[in-house]
């Protein structure tokens, strides 16, 4: 995580115009978040919400919704805390291992965090949201996962190599970014053992709403 956060202070300015060129399908993996939050007068909490890309998208859907946003990134906040659509929602700048609100939600959700978490703090974090959701609550995550098998995990990396330069990222750049997984393989979770974790925290169900490539999105349901 501190690693990830010196790379996001670093790169917050340039966040939001990278994710789009970086993420393989970029709308439909963060319109399919978008979707999954029920009704409109819902209580959220995001978890690594960053410059509020997700958060502004989120209340062009649900304008009523009330949201209260989490990161420990400076720079990524601070942008987030300027935009006029955002002015609304409660920001606090922390560790989410660490801070966290004293309250139950409707929906908790974040997306792509949680492969920077190790997977002891990726189980206490997904028991946590569990505990902060009211009944019938939903969790909602977007994230990277990793296949059991090498020779699928390169196709992966292929593939994915492709996409982010096709979308206009350069191609020194998108070299970097497969060797950024390649680095973090260890901390990124397998569908199996992300949807293990899940049951174990006491989610009645979960399922992939969206699933291609390195990228998929679940939700859970309390």
């Amino acid at each position: 995580m501190d690693k990830a956060k010196e790379h996001f202070n670093e790169n917050a300015e340039k966040y939001e115009s990278l994710i789009k060129k970086i993420v393989t399908n970029h709308d439909i993996f963060f319109n399919t978040v978008v979707d999954l939050v029920p009704g409109d007068n819902v209580e959220i909490l995001e978890l690594g919400s960053g410059t509020g890309y997700l958060t502004e998208k989120i209340l062009a859907g649900n304008p009523n919704a009330s949201i209260t946003c989490i990161d420990m990134t400076p720079e990524m906040i601070g942008i987030a805390m300027e935009k006029e659509s955002l002015k609304e929602v409660d920001f606090i700048e922390g560790d989410f291992r660490k801070v966290w609100p004293d309250k139950k939600f409707d929906v908790i959700l974040s997306t792509l965090c949680f492969h920077h978490l190790n997977d002891a703090d990726r189980k206490e974090i997904i028991k946590k949201i569990h505990e902060s959701l009211i009944d019938n609550g939903i969790f909602i995550n977007g994230d990277v996962f990793k296949p059991d098998d090498a020779f699928i995990e390169d196709i992966l990396n292929k593939r994915w190599l492709e996409s982010m330069i096709k979308n206009g990222l350069a191609e020194t750049q998108a070299k970097d970014m497969i060797e950024k997984r390649k680095n973090a393989f260890a901390f990124i979770d397998t569908q199996t053992g992300y949807m293990k974790k899940l049951m174990k925290a006491g989610f009645r169900r979960a399922f992939p709403f969206y699933s291609y490539g390195i990228y998929s999105v679940y939700a859970a349901y309390k």
